[in-house]
C-alpha cells in the first residue's frame, strides 16, 4: 500500500507540475489530485524539493527507455535511422520537461540536488542530464568500433550536437507559432521530419569509409 501511495503522489505531482509549473505547485494541490492527506506526502518525501526532484526523474522515464532502445540497436538498421528515432524521443522529452525545469533552474537547492545526485540512482551514477550524453556517446563509440562510423568521428561532440539541436527545437515549438517555425526559422513544424533531418545533418561526413576532411 505504501508503494502504491508513493506512486499516486508522484503521478499527481507530475500532473500538477505540467499544468502549473514548479513555482506554482503546492503540496496541498498535489495531495488533492492524489486523493491523500497532505501530511501523507511527508511519509514518502522529506520535503517538497525532494518530491519535485523525484517527479523530474519520473518525467525522464520515457527518454531513458529510448536510450535503452538505442543501446540495443548497435549494428542494426542504419546509424542515421537510429539517431532519428532517438531525436524524436528527445524532442518529446524536452517539450515536456522544459516548462517544468524553467523554475528548477532558478532554484539553487533543486539545481544542487539535480547536479550532485539523481534521485534513487546508485551511488556511483553520474547526475541526471549527463546520462543522456553518456548513453549516446556509448552508442556512437560502439558503432565506430563496429565500422559503421568513421574512425575519426568524435562521439562526445556528435552527441552534444544531436541533443542540443533537439532541445533548441523543443524550445522553439513552445515559444513559436508553427508558421514562424517554417517561414522564419526554416524548420519543419513536424517533429518527426525535423528529427530525420537533424540525424542526417549530424551524420553528414561521418559515415565509415570516408576520407577525413582536411
Amino acid at each position: 500500500m505504501s508503494g502504491s501511495m508513493r506512486i499516486r503522489i508522484l503521478a499527481a505531482a507530475v500532473s500538477v507540475m505540467r499544468e502549473r509549473g514548479v513555482a506554482n505547485t503546492t503540496t496541498k494541490e498535489i495531495a488533492r489530485v492524489a486523493g491523500v492527506a497532505e501530511g501523507s506526502i511527508y511519509n514518502h518525501f522529506a520535503d517538497k524539493t525532494e518530491l519535485v526532484a523525484a517527479s523530474m526523474a519520473e518525467v525522464a522515464g520515457g527518454i531513458r527507455d529510448a536510450l535503452t532502445r538505442l543501446s540495443e540497436r548497435v549494428g542494426q538498421n542504419s546509424v542515421e535511422d537510429n539517431l532519428a528515432e532517438l531525436a524524436e524521443a528527445q524532442i518529446a522529452f524536452f517539450t515536456d520537461v522544459l516548462p517544468i525545469t524553467g523554475a528548477v533552474l532558478g532554484d539553487r537547492d533543486l539545481c544542487a540536488r539535480s547536479r550532485d545526485r539523481a534521485p534513487e540512482s546508485p551511488d556511483d551514477s553520474p547526475p541526471g542530464p549527463v546520462l543522456s550524453h553518456a548513453a549516446v556517446i556509448a552508442y556512437l563509440e560502439a558503432e565506430r568500433d563496429g565500422g559503421r562510423l568513421a574512425t575519426w568521428a568524435r562521439p562526445p561532440y556528435l552527441a552534444a550536437l544531436l541533443i542540443g539541436a533537439c532541445q533548441q527545437y523543443a524550445l522553439l515549438r513552445l515559444l513559436t507559432p508553427p508558421e514562424a517555425m517554417t517561414e522564419v526559422a526554416g524548420l519543419p513544424a513536424d517533429p518527426a521530419e525535423y528529427a530525420r533531418q537533424v540525424a542526417h545533418t549530424v551524420m553528414a561526413g561521418h559515415h565509415a569509409r570516408r576520407a577525413r576532411p582536411r
